[in-house]
């Protein structure tokens, strides 16, 4: 009997510190405000989203007694690699940039057995929002190394086995910011108004008029990451905008569906099935502006095989760099942005390793090779 009764009161207790938390998430939950940009969003569901000038994260927290512990969602990696096979690439392979490997670098990069040299040679002219080279030859792994200050990983290099059915890469960049770190956050009682105190300052729940606009671009842009957080395949236009037909403020979550679209297969472009036209030849089709989605292209995601921590103040870094000033370019022409490379390429297989959750690691001072610094 004494047992039963011990198992009824565990029962009793379990739900009732089961309903204590749903009530706190409860009370909790809803929408804290600080000033006109800035504020944070407090889901039921364990979730919350920290908004700003500029600045969007997503992530989970829990709850201990008046505490809110919020853990920020971090990309798995450094660097993400998409591929795909280009018909207009007949030979080699063509790289394309986003801006973050020189605007938020320095990055470093290596193919097969060669050195780590610079992507951007120092003091690169930039502003453009990616920049595309072609290689003559194809490598099979591709390094890729930042030494920031601000990042959040344990590991700073990842390598990619580079598929040799695709020859056309989309190199990614994840920047990580301050606001990405764990935080903590007190919640309090003040002339009936509920503030939640952090080091971000204080934030007040705002009871009414609540910006239904606003809250439907969250609650929709959530969905989004959720839906494309396991994507294998990634579809964009020539101009590198991201397919998804979808609206942020519209009530319907996403209307991009590629069942919409016809592969035609010698240029290897979805075509839109209200434009297709059988023996039309597509190879040099392009997007009418940068949101126009009648031409798409697929991308498939390259698996890290290896994530590495790179000791810059023991790793000797080329003097060459992958993108040069424009003075210094073979062609002379500074203004154009595919550039082809010459550089020697040597192949080796790697091997697999999982990723390890990410932390913080400080940059140090490199070292060069005595070779001139002549690119």
């Amino acid at each position: 009997m004494k047992k039963y009764l011990l198992i009824l009161t565990l029962l009793f207790i379990n739900k009732a510190f089961a309903q204590q938390e749903n009530r706190m998430t409860k009370n909790t939950s809803g929408r804290y405000v600080q000033g006109s940009q800035n504020g944070i969003y407090i889901y039921d569901d364990g979730s919350f989203a920290l908004f700003g000038y500029a600045t969007l994260v997503l992530g989970q927290y829990t709850l201990s007694d008046n505490q809110i512990n919020f853990i920020p969602h971090i990309p798995k990696q450094v660097f993400t690699v998409l591929g795909r096979k280009n018909t207009n690439v007949k030979s080699g392979v063509k790289l394309t940039f986003t801006s973050g490997f020189l605007n938020d670098g320095p990055t470093y990069i290596k193919f097969d057995d060669d050195s780590l040299m610079n992507t951007f040679q120092e003091d690169y002219d930039g502003g453009e929002p990616y920049y595309v080279i072609k290689l003559i030859q194809s490598p099979k792994t591709l390094t890729l190394a930042q030494n920031t200050i601000n990042h959040l990983y344990q590991n700073n290099t990842n390598i990619f086995n580079l598929d040799h059915h695709f020859n056309d890469f989309l190199l990614f960049y994840n920047k990580t910011i301050s606001e990405q770190k764990p935080f903590s956050a007190t919640l309090k009682t003040e002339n009936g108004e509920t503030i939640l105190q952090s080091r971000w300052g204080d934030f007040r729940k705002n009871e009414t008029g609540a910006d239904a606009e606003f809250d439907t671009f969250i609650s929709n842009y959530k969905k989004q990451q959720e839906k494309g957080k396991e994507a294998k395949e990634f579809y964009f236009n020539n101009e590198l905008k991201t397919a998804n037909g979808f609206s942020y403020l519209s009530e319907e979550f996403s209307v991009f569906d590629i069942s919409n679209y016809i592969l035609d297969e010698s240029s290897n472009k979805f075509i839109r099935k209200d434009i297709y036209k059988k023996g039309t030849d597509y190879t040099n089709a392009v997007v009418a502006d940068y949101h126009d989605e009648s031409y798409l292209l697929k991308y498939d995601y390259i698996k890290v095989v290896e994530q590495t921590l790179t000791d810059f103040g023991k790793v000797k870094i080329s003097p060459k760099a992958l993108f040069k000033k424009a003075s210094q370019n073979q062609n002379g022409n500074g203004s154009e942005r595919e550039k082809k490379s010459t550089l020697p390429l040597i192949m080796e297989p790697l091997n697999t390793l999982e990723p390890e959750y990410p932390t913080k690691v400080e940059p140090v001072k490199i070292k060069t090779s005595k070779a001139k610094q002549k690119n």
